[in-house]
């Protein structure tokens, strides 16, 4: 009977410790939770830039340490170019060709044009007869040639000429009569015929002048496109920086080859620091954009750094409370709260532990 109420008072005695302990540590974590509310807690982030490779390649040298600090556009890496380099001027011999080779199309093109209008003005003048001063013109020499003819016959006939000069005479007499005949008369239905067909052969001499132009200007266009191409991979062989930071990590070393891309670095620029806090929804009407914020981080306890709020997020992070009588019955949802911070110092770092107080 007394080792039975021994053991009893013994539970008992453990029962009650228990019961102060546990109500004591949820005292403190009430006290705490209450102390805490008007503190959002969050690390601070910076901006970091992965810098890739653009070309393969094997790497010529590396002109940064880690830890150092670049300025935008300075050359991190270079990259063998010596290939791009040779492509780049068997291009140019191309596009070189090609241009002499539009300058002999134009030009083929030209007198073709000139040969077609040619043909055009004689199948005119058959079709519809000679200008008055075509006629007066073979008219004239029509005139010109029988006066010749008569005086080379009257001199054979001395015989002081030959009869092959007599000849030859009398053949421009005929062809300077059929000349004055077809001005005043029109050309026969075969001389039409024939001028037709010159038309015909000039218009395909034009059209496979234009055709040569085309192709000349398109290999031009095409070796002028590579060019371009290559002055591209060219520049990229020389690996510079987007944005002025740290060379907070380097991947590569000289000598070592490079596949498009792959990660050589990344930089970090420390006058871009962020800090995300969430907030639960019933403290959403303390924050706007643009408002005005103190930051406060556990490195430099006395310092107060400025800040501005830039994105209040229109979509909920996650349930911070469930549904419960000490709030409503409700569950309580949280939204992110973005704000840059002023680092002109350089004194936050990414990963600092960072708060921000809300004013009651």
């Amino acid at each position: 009977m007394t080792k039975q109420f021994t053991l009893t008072r013994k539970l008992l005695i453990f029962f009650i410790i228990s019961s102060l302990l546990l109500s004591s540590m949820l005292t403190g974590c009430t006290t705490s939770s209450a102390e805490d509310l008007n503190l959002l807690q969050g690390n601070l982030e910076a901006e970091d830039v992965d810098i890739n490779t653009k070309i393969p390649g094997k790497i010529l040298t590396i002109e940064v340490e880690e830890g150092q600090y670049i300025e935008k556009d300075d050359v991190i890496a270079t990259i063998d170019a010596k290939d791009l380099a040779a492509k780049r001027e068997g291009l140019v011999a191309q596009a070189n060709a090609a241009l002499a080779a539009v300058d002999i199309a134009k030009a083929q093109q030209q007198a073709a044009e000139g040969q077609l209008e040619a043909a055009k003005a004689l199948l005119s003048k058959a079709q519809n007869g000679a200008r008055s001063e075509d006629i007066q013109k073979a008219q004239a020499n029509y005139d010109i040639m029988k006066k010749s003819y008569d005086r080379i016959l009257a001199l054979y006939e001395e015989g002081a000429v030959a009869l092959a000069q007599l000849d030859e005479i009398e053949t421009k007499l005929k062809v300077a009569e059929q000349d004055l005949s077809i001005a005043k008369n029109g050309a026969r239905a075969e001389d039409i015929e024939a001028a037709k067909g010159q038309v015909a052969a000039a218009q395909g001499q034009v059209a496979a002048a234009q055709g040569s132009v085309i192709a000349a200007n398109e290999k031009y266009t095409q070796a002028a496109a590579g060019i371009t191409e290559v002055d591209t991979y060219i520049t990229d062989a020389a690996i510079r920086s987007p944005l002025s930071g740290y060379v907070t990590s380097l991947n590569c070393s000289a000598g070592e080859m490079l596949s498009t891309g792959m990660n050589l670095a990344t930089i970090t620029n420390l006058d871009k620091i962020t800090l995300t806090v969430n907030a639960d929804e019933t403290l959403l009407p303390k924050f706007k954009e643009n408002q005005a914020v103190k930051v406060s981080v556990l490195s430099y306890k006395d310092e107060e750094f400025n800040g501005k709020i830039v994105q209040i997020n229109k979509k909920p992070d996650f349930a911070i409370k469930k549904a419960s009588n000490e709030n409503g019955d409700f569950d309580l949802i949280t939204y992110g709260i973005k704000i840059e911070i002023e680092n002109k110092d350089q004194k936050l770092r990414p990963g600092m532990t960072a708060f921000i107080n809300i004013e009651e």
